[in-house]
């Protein structure tokens, strides 16, 4: 199954193009020459994006072919899904295969079926379907960033430590921190994967089902071969057998995702005691 490659937003920048760009924030500002070297950059970069999209959209249309350009009859649709699921089972025991597999998964039933309801009820539900793929991006945009920001407090909490030494920064605790730290920074990058991955996944699906010279019949067929896989997909799991010690690194994301959201449980319930404590004093 073909799926984007996982660079993060910031894919293809080099050492220039980071220095032009925190000279660009500095008080003087870029020069002339510079900006027009940014853009250059920024130009290439997009051009390279759309030529990934466009490589994956024709990838996309071959696959769904094979359902769409057929009867669709009860034999073919088996067959498809058979195949699909085939291919699953490999992606599946990649590192972080199944994360991957949910996340294409998710882009491809949301955008599918907001085309279908799209056309029913004078395209109400459709209209909600894009509202809700919306805010679904947004919370994304906002996991990204804000596990970035997670890990680099925990790195430099850790760093504030190691200074301090003292009794209580013993083996233990540094091991313990720095098991920490290492989860923090790979749920960062693994945000910032899947953020990217699905960012491509999107304008893909959107050239294989909105591409106005192609009937709508046919893209219509096509989201329906889309939520065919996507089933397939965000159904994906491993058995007890097949986890292992190579899955270590999805562990320790894991693990920091849970204690992440702990933490924002825990903060959220004492802005809530604070602020009932308060109502109660007045």
């Amino acid at each position: 199954m073909d799926r984007p490659s996982d660079e993060t937003h910031i894919e293809g920048q080099t050492e220039e193009e980071k220095e032009l760009r925190k000279k660009e924030k500095k008080k003087g500002g870029l020069t002339k020459e510079q900006r027009e070297k940014l853009a250059a950059y920024e130009a290439e970069r997009a051009r390279v994006r759309q030529e990934r999209v466009d490589t994956l959209a024709r990838k996309l249309i071959d696959r769904v072919s094979v359902w769409t350009e057929t009867d669709k009859g009860a034999d073919v649709t088996k067959a498809f899904q058979e195949k699909t699921a085939l291919e699953v089972e490999n992606l599946k025991m990649e590192s972080f295969g199944l994360d991957i597999l949910h996340a294409i998964g998710a882009v491809y039933f949301s955008k599918a079926t907001a085309l279908i309801k799209s056309q029913k009820f004078l395209g109400i539900s459709g209209f909600f379907s894009r509202v809700k793929d919306k805010g679904t991006f947004f919370k994304e945009t906002w996991n990204t960033i804000s596990s970035a920001i997670d890990a680099q407090q925990t790195m430099e909490e850790m760093a504030r430590m190691e200074e301090q030494g003292g009794e209580d920064w013993t083996d233990e605790k540094k091991m313990e921190y720095e098991r920490k730290v290492t989860g923090k920074i790979l749920n960062a990058a693994w945000r910032g994967s899947k953020y990217e991955i699905q960012g491509v996944l999107r304008e893909v699906c959107d050239a294989v089902l909105y591409d106005k010279k192609v009937p709508l019949n046919k893209r219509l067929e096509r989201a329906h071969a889309l939520v065919l896989i996507a089933d397939i997909l965000s159904k994906a799991k491993r058995s007890p057998e097949e986890e292992g010690d190579y899955m270590a690194f999805e562990q320790l994301v894991a693990e920091a995702a849970m204690k992440k959201e702990k933490d924002s449980k825990k903060k959220g319930k004492d802005k809530e005691g604070k602020k009932s404590a308060s109502e109660a004093s007045t």
